[in-house]
């Protein structure tokens, strides 16, 4: 009695574990879930069980509905089993399952009251009846439950195999010996506790499903519980045939197989409406997928469509690329837009009339090729192109437009479309040979003024004085650096007698070629006018008459500055005419030279210039240059002055300019470093010169280091 007691509280203890892992009680509808059904008939099988062996008569007769209960809780249990959203037990099934049940526990009592002496073989028929009644609908459950797949699926299945172990224990507990039932009972609940832990908290994913995919399911497990009533209602049968010592019996398994008779007919026309409703919906997919394959079917066709327009558009490209890789020219290019144009006639197949033209502004055909007959019978659709080559140009060379028209002898508009995507390839691909020429004679003419710039920057340079000049206490270096290839700046030196050499530098108003032409005409006259003059002031007066006709035909003026060395009274004789004053560097320091100016040559017929004389008592560097020097910063003009002349005293002071170093190449340098770091918007020109005091040496002219 202890061991049985044991184990019927352990049975309440499991239960009221159990019924702490139920997850469903949020909702009014719904109120218990498999764990909670399943925890509570633990509880009541254990009560019952206690409370039959108690000595008053009324606490053994409440015993009974409770251990009744536990078979009716654990039935719902099975019914209520969550599944999947398509498979469930009907609500009328729990009833008269119930029902059924309840008519054999009834008969279990009445045959108890009025006939003692079996009741216990009575109990031990109503709990194999009743065992039989939780071992079907779970049979059922459990082969529904593996027609699914998932984790979840095996865990569901442990708990179905958990309960299956403790019914077959309840059924059999009074037909086996006690140690048995002590320890079968003891397992059976700790497995039942066990798969209830690892049952699935949460909610598995709805399979998403077809309506004969849902109908076919929901048959397929109707079908299943309808063969295991059958089943039992064969076993119900037998029972009444084999049990004939009481008729109260009798008449109780009669009603319960009645009612499963009842479940029975009532589950195979449910059966019957399923399959006729899958039937439906078959019949209907069927439908659908006619329709599907009408539709596929439509589409392969349109795709072999696209597939043969894509194949021709590949061929059309190919075409296209072959032209490309061709050399064109204005000699072959009728040539080989001819080519192109048999190409694209060849390879459509609903076009039998193609002409392209080159045509003008104002409609003028400066070219034109037809292909095909365009009075064809067959011709459906006329299609006209039109693209503009050149908006400024119209030439039979460079036309104005490309003009296409196609007539096709397709109806369909889809067709239609794409191929007018062909045609505009086609008078794309002429439009790009016809610029392709164009371009081609622009660069041939590009190159050709390359090499005319090219050689007379060589010209100008050979006008240049080339390398240094040295003389006995004096020495020259002529910079040039241009702007383009070729610029309006002019330096010369030239020696007058044994006594005095001229320098010049001289900027040309404006930029390039006009004003490097200009140059080659300063340099003869420069040459013609010191023949016959030394002073400086005279020979800019004498060059400005010479040059002013020129020049006012031109609209152009030219600054220059000469300056005349004289060797005996090493001195340097300067004239300005509209030239920037010249940078006097010594060992005082960096400032400007102090000379007259006046107007530019070519500005005025009877301009007037003014001789400056300038002792050379020091040594020291004379930095002429042109104004390009001073257009490198966009600040005014006196503030760039003194920014050079401020880095001129800075090399000074770094002893970079004493008699030790060789100062014109280290102002050479300074300036290209300064002027490289600038923007250069004009012709640069230097010319360097740096003289020194001592005794009288013998010149040596001309001579180049």
């Amino acid at each position: 009695m202890i061991w049985q007691a044991i184990l019927y509280v352990c049975s309440i203890a499991a239960g009221v574990t159990i019924v702490l892992f139920s997850r469903q009680l949020v909702s009014i509808k719904k109120w218990y879930d498999i764990s909670f059904l399943q925890g509570v008939g633990l509880i009541l099988w254990g009560l019952s069980h206690l409370m039959i062996n108690h000595p008053d008569p009324v606490v053994r007769i409440i015993s009974l509905p409770l251990d009744s209960l536990f078979y009716l809780f654990f039935l719902m249990s099975l019914h209520v089993y969550p599944l999947a959203p398509h498979i469930y037990y009907d609500q009328w099934k729990t009833v008269l399952d119930s029902v059924a049940f309840l008519a054999i526990y009834g008969a279990t009592v009445l045959t108890i009251v009025f006939s003692p002496a079996e009741t216990g073989s009575t109990f031990i028929l109503m709990h194999l009846f009743s065992g039989l009644l939780l071992v079907f609908p779970l049979v059922t459950v459990y082969m529904a439950n593996a027609r699914l797949n998932g984790k979840q699926t095996e865990r569901k299945a442990e708990l179905l195999l958990a309960t299956l172990l403790l019914i077959v224990t309840v059924m059999l507990h009074q037909l086996l010996p006690e140690p048995v039932v002590m320890i079968f009972g003891v397992l059976s609940i700790g497995i039942l506790v066990f798969a209830h832990y690892r049952f699935p908290r949460n909610r598995s994913k709805s399979v998403v499903m077809d309506e004969h995919s849902y109908l076919h399911e929901q048959l397929h497990f109707s079908i299943q519980d309808s063969n295991a009533m059958q089943v039992l209602l064969i076993i119900q049968l037998i029972a009444m045939l084999t049990w004939r010592e009481s008729w109260v019996y009798m008449i109780g398994f009669g009603i319960a197989a009645i009612i499963t008779t009842v479940r029975i007919c009532l589950t195979k026309s449910r059966n019957q409406s399923l399959i006729r409703q899958t039937l439906k919906t078959a019949g209907s997919l069927e439908k659908k997928f006619s329709e599907q394959l009408e539709q596929i079917q439509g589409k392969n066709y349109q795709l072999s469509k696209m597939l043969s327009l894509k194949q021709t558009y590949e061929k059309l490209l190919l075409a296209s690329n072959e032209q490309s890789l061709r050399e064109v020219s204005y000699e072959n290019l009728q040539q080989v837009i001819e080519e192109l144009v048999d190409v694209w006639f060849a390879k459509m197949d609903n076009l039998v009339y193609l002409r392209l033209s080159l045509e003008s502004q104002d409609g003028v055909v400066y070219y034109e090729i037809i292909r095909g007959d365009e009075d064809h019978s067959g011709i459906q659709r006329d299609v006209t192109e039109r693209i503009a080559v050149d908006e400024e140009q119209d030439t039979p060379l460079v036309p104005r437009y490309v003009v296409m028209q196609a007539k096709c002898v397709t109806e369909n508009e889809e067709e239609l479309l794409l191929e007018q995507s062909f045609y505009q390839l086609l008078i794309v691909n002429v439009r790009g040979l016809i610029l392709r020429c164009l371009q081609e004679n622009q660069l041939l003419e590009l190159r050709l003024m390359e090499q005319e710039m090219e050689l007379a920057q060589k010209i100008q340079r050979m006008l240049m004085p080339d390398g240094r000049l040295l003389l006995p206490k004096l020495e020259a270096k002529a910079v040039f650096l241009p702007d383009t290839y070729v610029g309006g700046d002019y330096i010369d030196y030239l020696k007058l007698d044994e006594r005095r050499t001229c320098f010049v530098i001289a900027d040309v108003s404006g930029h390039g070629l006009p004003a490097s032409l200009m140059t080659t005409g300063i340099r003869s006259a420069v040459r013609a006018v010191t023949q016959t003059c030394w002073e400086p002031e005279l020979i800019l007066q004498r060059l400005n008459s010479l040059l002013y006709e020129d020049l006012i035909k031109t609209r152009s003026f030219i600054t220059m500055l000469v300056a005349i060395y004289d060797s005996h009274e090493h001195a340097l004789l300067i004239s300005r005419a509209g030239h920037p004053q010249p940078l006097y560097l010594t060992a005082s320091g960096a400032a400007l030279l102090p000379c007259c100016g006046g107007l530019g040559l070519g500005l005025s017929p009877d301009s007037f210039y003014e001789r400056e004389t300038i002792p050379l008592k020091e040594e020291g560097i004379l930095l002429a240059y042109t104004d390009g020097l001073l257009d490198l910063s966009r600040n005014d003009l006196q503030r760039c002055v003194n920014q050079w002349l401020e880095g001129f005293t800075r090399l000074r002071h770094e002893g970079l300019l004493s008699e030790d170093e060789d100062s014109i190449a280290i102002v050479e340098n300074y300036v290209k470093s300064q002027t490289s770091e600038s923007l250069q918007t004009d012709d640069i020109s230097l010319l360097i010169l740096r003289f020194q005091s001592g005794t009288e040496q013998e010149a040596v002219i001309d001579d180049v280091v």
